[in-house]
């Protein structure tokens, strides 16, 4: 029986052209697994409860730094994403002090329309400092986004400040919340809270060790073909586990190698049992009609697994929704925003 192909580059690879990689397995990254009580049910969307802001403190300045660090943001300006799409900024190799966090919050104005309260949350993993901004539940569709972060000059540790400043306005696009049951092998799609179809999939083999990242995961990037490598993961083509192969509408879902995709060659395993390295595959027709209706930032939420492997809360693609609501706010130094 041959196995369903995924695993994968850096985060910065090209989401345009072919790309080789392989499936669903790879480095671990370094965080902690999130807490099972997290990861029950899907977050609804955001309501606008009302909140009052804590106040920012000065953000400290440097001027003349030894050395700046342009900061990385995602999405992009312009961009639709879909409603699990976190504001992410990445200090690339660069630690930020704690103490002055609260000041850097204070840089980064968040306005939505409709209002959205939300808050960031700070992360430091693999030589890199994140903060992510997220609401409570998952972005109402439609919701427009702008983040202001006035960065130019401030300080992030002794000789080294932020370079530029940036402004990126994003959209939300239509509720897209896919959800896998590794048990019986199928995935539910939900459109705007009305499910639209349910696809037999065949997802990671636990008994190989190649099981499906559980929890909720974001859709990273669609890649379109891909070319899936197992020398990737350490595997020879050759060895009965080896593959190398080019596989349509691939959806990325972590930078390890997840993927939903197209997977003709396993086709006698939809619905039956799960076969591949870690990807969720899929008919060919399923595959082009979901990748149709899907954006970055859309939910896939996997579940149902013998041999849970949770996601990755940072550092392998966004984990941000397995953390509660109270988890998240304990990595934020001023706590909830109001979206204004």
């Amino acid at each position: 029986m041959r196995l369903s192909r995924c695993i994968g580059l850096s985060a910065a690879l090209a989401l345009t052209g072919l790309a080789v990689t392989g499936c669903g397995g790879g480095a671990e990254a370094e965080e902690r697994p999130a807490k099972s009580s997290a990861r029950g049910s899907a977050p609804a969307p955001s309501s606008a409860a009302p909140v009052s802001e804590k106040p920012a403190p000065p953000a400290a300045m440097l001027t003349g730094a030894a050395r700046t660090v342009r900061p990385e943001i995602a999405p992009a300006n312009g961009e639709k994403v879909g409603v699990g799409q976190p504001i992410a900024i990445v200090f690339k190799q660069q630690k930020v002090s704690q103490e002055l966090r609260a000041g850097i919050e204070g840089r980064l104005k968040v306005s939505t329309s409709p209002k959205v309260p939300g808050a960031w949350h700070w992360n430091e993993s693999k030589g890199d400092t994140r903060v992510h901004f997220r609401p409570e539940k998952f972005w109402p569709a439609g919701t427009k986004v702008t983040l202001d972060a006035r960065l130019a000059g401030v300080k992030l540790a002794g000789g080294t400040a932020a370079a530029g400043d940036r402004s990126v306005s994003f959209t939300i696009g239509d509720s897209m919340v896919n959800t896998v049951d590794l048990k019986t092998h199928k995935m539910t799609v939900v459109r705007n809270g009305r499910t639209l179809r349910t696809i037999a999939i065949s997802g990671g083999d636990e008994g190989k060790g190649f099981g499906t990242r559980e929890g909720i995961k974001t859709i990273l990037g669609k890649e379109g073909r891909v070319v899936m490598d197992s020398l990737s993961i350490g595997i020879p083509r050759n060895h009965p586990d080896g593959f190398y192969g080019s596989y349509d509408y691939s959806m990325r879902e972590t930078i390890s190698g997840e993927y939903v995709h197209a997977a003709p060659d396993n086709a006698e395993s939809f619905g039956k049992e799960n076969v591949s390295h870690g990807c969720i595959g899929m008919s060919t027709d399923d595959a082009k009609w979901l990748y149709g209706l899907s954006l970055k930032g859309d939910v896939v939420q996997v579940g149902g697994g013998t041999k849970p492997k949770p996601m990755d809360l940072f550092g392998n693609g966004y984990g941000d929704w397995n953390l509660s609501w109270e988890q998240w706010l304990q990595g934020s130094a001023l706590g909830v925003r109001t979206g204004g």
